[in-house]
């Protein structure tokens, strides 16, 4: 119709000034990159058209019968992605991606069309944004994990890849007021637990600062509508006081010599709600409490004017002691420099100060970006020291990755490395080593390498014998004592807080099981090859020449893993001689294998992962549990009080000696200490209706004030939920820990009550133990 077709031509005119508003913000700081262009001799273009204008030509066709939430046209999110790429000021190829970034997932562009057109830079780095999607995973965790786990990965080769994911998050929570309650809690609850956190690593305040304020107004609506008119109201008042301090300091820096040659900025920036929030909750104070909801910045031309500047501030103002940072001497591991301290300023109020370059201020805001175009501006590609540290932890979040095996357990190891405070200790060379707070000296050790925590023995700290456990301290000098005959311990798991101190010391459990279970398969063969062949080496010439036959019979990748299956007792040492000597010969030495069976049964210490032990396995004749192991149901089974499972959670079982199959949460930590010959797939049986109720705990922080646990009693009651213990201790700054063991069937109902309990006045957070 006529009406359509005027729509049409609107948003037609809307996304094409959009785009043109993009060119204009582009070539502010980066002219060539509106104007390059190839030969597109393909489309016979009589003028090289430009590589932004065809790469958004490629996605405006691809998206253009697709529309987002708001009923916008799809091509509006590209466009926004690279909007917020442009204020980063990131280079041509990130703009790019930042375009094409869903058109091989969400249309028939495919990533060969990306790299014919555009080359294989391109190409990698929008796979490298692209989600996983033709895989079938069982869980939309599951899922998510694998798509951290490519993002991860990509992100090391090529640092753009994060940069516009970042990006991509941070527009799509800009618009996530168009869907569903349900799903603005699932993506402000994750982009809270991985993007912010990640960003924050990465040093970029501006877009960590925006996706925290854009996860509270979601996660928690009342609270922050509370303090949002809170800052309104004080906003008159917050603002005079910004300029009078910044005319002060202005004054303060001119009179000093400093700021010649306009090389001078002071200003102040109100800080996010979310900042501004957590502040008030940890430190259980109001807002006119809080003296640094302004932050002063004062921008100078050189370190050596920037600890002049401390100088003078300290001359005129009385320093708060204990807060005062050199971070320039000591940068953050994201690269953050800066000279911090508090002081009380003008009207007797503390007044936070944070004292810089201008290169240091870029890399303030904007992290790992402004770093990398200082870094194209120098000529690239080198790497030096400097790049090295900076970039420690991301190498380290990628070792950690590729060592994990269970998703859930990596995105619990993501999530600790991208949350942790840190800690800061020094060689005793003078190396600086940030750790994560919490960190023991045999986490120092296996972060230095991984063979000295393998053989640690304890340490020196600050020139006094201390052991594995001990905690360490800001400043502490760390001298690593090690001893040859030392291996790791399956009780170090409780000593170290880094996930690769766990990860190592995990593989090299199971490495060494291994290593105990070929060696006692090994023996297994060469004592029956002994038993029944009775001459010297007639046997063992025979199982040579049957070796290979052996494998392919048993689907074996090589004779070790033959030694191995032996050791654990996956194959019958009975099955294999007869393959070697032939059921007839080994019917004639019946006798003799019955002391030789007797013998490895005892040897070997380990129950069989085989479908026919599994069906020895006692008989539990209730079937309430609801579980299904292969084609089995009647299976004796007990579930694991650590992890205490739910119907619907992601499940793993571990066959036990007597007590059948224990079953655990994918991510339970006593699983991943299992050994994997002993882990059966186990699902929950579909057919099943009346489930058993099965305890839960919880644990929640609340204000330490009269009828919160009441109020959160009758919650859990109100839904028509038993509660079968209760405790409730007081915790520092105010608050208090309450722990509930609740009576659920389902994962559905896990969640339903926990979203509950957070709506509760006085609730601060719900986990899961």
């Amino acid at each position: 119709t006529v009406d359509d077709d005027d729509d049409d031509d609107d948003s037609d005119i809307e996304i094409e000034a959009l785009f043109t508003s993009l060119l204009h913000k582009v070539g502010k700081y980066n002219a060539e990159a509106v104007t390059l262009s190839y030969d597109d001799n393909n489309n016979n273009h009589t003028q090289p058209i430009s590589m932004l204008r065809q790469a958004f030509h490629i996605a405006r066709d691809a998206h253009k019968n697709q529309c987002r939430k708001s009923g916008e046209p799809y091509i509006t999110h590209p466009l926004g992605v690279a909007h917020i790429i442009a204020d980063m000021e990131l280079d041509l190829a990130s703009l790019l991606t930042a375009l094409l970034h869903d058109t091989v997932e969400d249309t028939n562009v495919t990533l060969g069309d990306i790299e014919e057109t555009f080359g294989r830079e391109i190409s990698q780095c929008v796979d490298g944004v692209t989600k996983i999607a033709r895989i079938a995973f069982t869980s939309y965790e599951e899922q998510q994990s694998e798509n951290y786990r490519k993002l991860i990965l990509a992100m090391s080769k090529d640092i753009r890849v994060v940069l516009v994911k970042l990006a991509d998050r941070l527009h799509n929570m800009r618009t996530l007021q168009y869907m569903s309650k349900e799903k603005q809690q699932r993506i402000a609850r994750e982009t809270m637990e991985i993007y912010a956190p990640l960003a924050h690593r990465l040093g970029i305040y501006t877009v960590k600062t925006e996706l925290e304020d854009l996860c509270f107004r979601y996660l928690k609506p009342k609270k922050f509508k509370a303090l949002e008119q809170q800052i309104k109201i004080a906003e008159v008042e917050l603002k005079q006081y910004d300029e009078e301090v910044v005319v002060i300091l202005e004054k303060l820096m001119k009179d000093a010599g400093l700021g010649v040659n306009s090389s001078l900025l002071v200003k102040g920036r109100t800080k996010g709600l979310w900042s501004i929030y957590n502040k008030m909750k940890r430190q259980d104070i109001e807002l006119d409490d809080v003296h640094d909801v302004i932050g002063f910045r004062i921008i100078l031309e050189d370190v050596a004017a920037c600890y002049q500047a401390l100088g003078i501030l300290h001359a005129n103002f009385k320093p708060v002691p204990g807060r005062i940072k050199d971070l320039i001497a000591l940068p953050k591991p994201n690269g953050y420099q800066s000279l911090h301290t508090t002081v009380i300023g003008p009207r007797g109020k503390k007044v936070e100060i944070q004292i810089r370059t201008k290169e240091m201020d870029d890399i303030a805001e904007s992290g790992i970006a402004a770093h990398w175009i200082y870094k194209q501006g120098q000529g690239g590609g080198s790497s030096n020291s400097k790049d090295s540290n900076q970039f420690a932890w991301l190498r380290q979040l990628v070792d950690d990755v590729v060592q994990q095996s269970d998703p859930k357990a990596m995105l619990q190891s993501v999530k600790e490395d991208l949350f942790a405070k840190e800690v800061l200790v020094f060689s005793p060379t003078g190396e600086l080593y940030p750790l994560a707070r919490g960190s023991s000296v045999l986490d120092f050790a296996y972060k230095v390498h991984s063979d000295i925590g393998a053989h640690c023995t304890g340490a020196k700290v600050n020139g006094r014998i201390a052991s594995i456990r001990y905690l360490l301290q800001n400043g502490d000098v760390v001298h690593i004592m090690t001893s040859k005959s030392q291996n790791p311990k399956r009780e170090w798991l409780k000593h170290v807080r880094t996930s690769k101190a766990k990860s190592r010391i995990r593989a090299w459990l199971k490495r060494h099981q291994k290593e105990n279970s070929a060696a006692m398969g090994k023996k297994q063969i060469e004592e029956g090859l002994d038993k029944y062949s009775r001459s010297d080496d007639a046997g063992k010439k025979e199982y040579q020449r049957k070796l290979d036959h052996l494998l392919t019979t048993f689907k074996l990748r090589d004779e070790n893993h033959l030694f191995t299956a032996l050791g654990y007792g996956q194959l019958s040492l009975k099955n294999v001689m007869t393959e070697i000597f032939g059921s007839a010969a080994i019917a004639t030495a019946n006798n003799d294998w019955s002391d030789l069976s007797t013998r490895n049964d005892r040897d070997s210490q380990v129950l069989n992962k085989s479908q026919s032990v599994l069906s020895d396995l006692p008989s539990n004749n209730s079937n309430g549990n609801g579980i299904v192991v292969g084609r089995e149901r009647n299976i004796l089974l007990s579930f694991c009080r650590n992890c205490s499972p739910l119907r619907g959670d992601n499940i793993k079982g571990v066959i036990t000696k007597g007590k059948g199959i224990k079953v655990h949460r994918t991510g339970c930590k006593y699983l991943s200490e299992s050994d994997d010959a002993l882990c059966v797939d186990v699902t929950w049986d579909k057919s099943v209706k009346n489930v058993t109720l099965r305890p839960v705990q919880l644990q929640v922080i609340c204000s330490d004030s009269p009828g919160v646990l009441a109020d959160m009693s009758r919650a859990i009651t109100s839904l028509g939920m038993n509660i079968g213990n209760v405790s409730l201790k007081k915790i520092k700054n105010g608050r208090g820990l309450a722990r509930f063991e609740v009576m659920l069937g389902n994962l559905y109902e896990l969640e339903n009550l926990m979203v509950q309990l957070r709506q509760e006045e006085g609730v601060l957070s719900v986990s899961r133990r």
